[in-house]
């Protein structure tokens, strides 16, 4: 069995919904369906269901939240890892959703923050500016990176920088953790294909035997910029 742990976004469809899917990517699509497709992604069930492609194996949701097994019900160990955690971290999250709100007000920028949760429990907060101005999110950002490296949650929380979206969430609930269950659960897999256009999930596409990425994309840039200091210090 070929299993495709892939995230939809910028591979199997546009990153920017007002485009049409590029050639390459329909023709990976094509190719895709020689596997059985698992799909890696920040979206919950409601949103998986846009994509065009036929899910019908496990499915890791909300960045590794949330594990649905083939039969589309939510894998009850996983669930209780995830609330376990959540638990944990809940005082964070909740302080973390207020500086996302006093970083937009302080700073005049504009930004909206949003506090998720699962099971009444906060999950992660979101960050976002209802036109998209760049600079906002940046500067939010700047701000999100100095309030969690100097407070007192330090090392509890993982912030992720999108186009149009800041996340932030437990460090636990990350994709890789569910991608390694997912894997675990699995029987007579010959290959694993780990398929991403987005540099932050590198340490899942690396559980896997090969990794699928765009050629131009953050994950080759991140590389290869790895490789030129590398050179550097060697010609040091």
């Amino acid at each position: 069995m070929i299993v495709a742990f892939v995230n939809p976004a910028g591979v199997l469809i546009p990153r920017d919904p007002a485009e049409n899917p590029r050639p390459a990517q329909l023709v990976l699509s094509t190719l895709l369906t020689a596997a059985e497709l698992i799909p890696v992604t920040g979206l919950d069930e409601e949103g998986l269901l846009d994509i065009p492609a036929a899910f019908t194996s496990w499915q890791v949701l909300r960045h590794g939240a949330v594990v649905l097994n083939p039969d589309g019900e939510e894998d009850p160990a996983w669930r209780r890892l995830t609330l376990e955690t959540l638990r944990e971290r809940e005082d964070a999250l909740r302080l973390a959703f207020q500086a996302a709100q006093h970083i937009g007000w302080l700073g005049q920028l504009g930004t909206e923050a949003e506090l998720h949760e699962r099971q009444g429990l906060p999950l992660m907060v979101t960050l976002r500016h209802p036109h998209g101005v760049t600079h906002a999110l940046d500067a939010a950002a700047r701000e999100w990176r100095s309030w969690l490296e100097d407070g007192p949650f330090r090392g509890q929380l993982r912030l992720i920088e999108g186009a149009d979206l800041l996340t932030l969430l437990p460090r636990e609930v990350n994709p890789e953790s569910a991608v390694n269950y997912v894997l675990s659960q699995l029987e007579e897999v010959e290959l694993s294909l780990g398929v991403s256009a987005l540099a932050s999930d590198a340490a899942f596409l690396a559980l896997c035997d090969y990794a699928v990425t765009p050629g131009e994309g953050p994950v080759m840039g991140a590389a290869l910029s790895a490789l030129d200091r590398a050179d550097e210090d060697d010609t040091e």
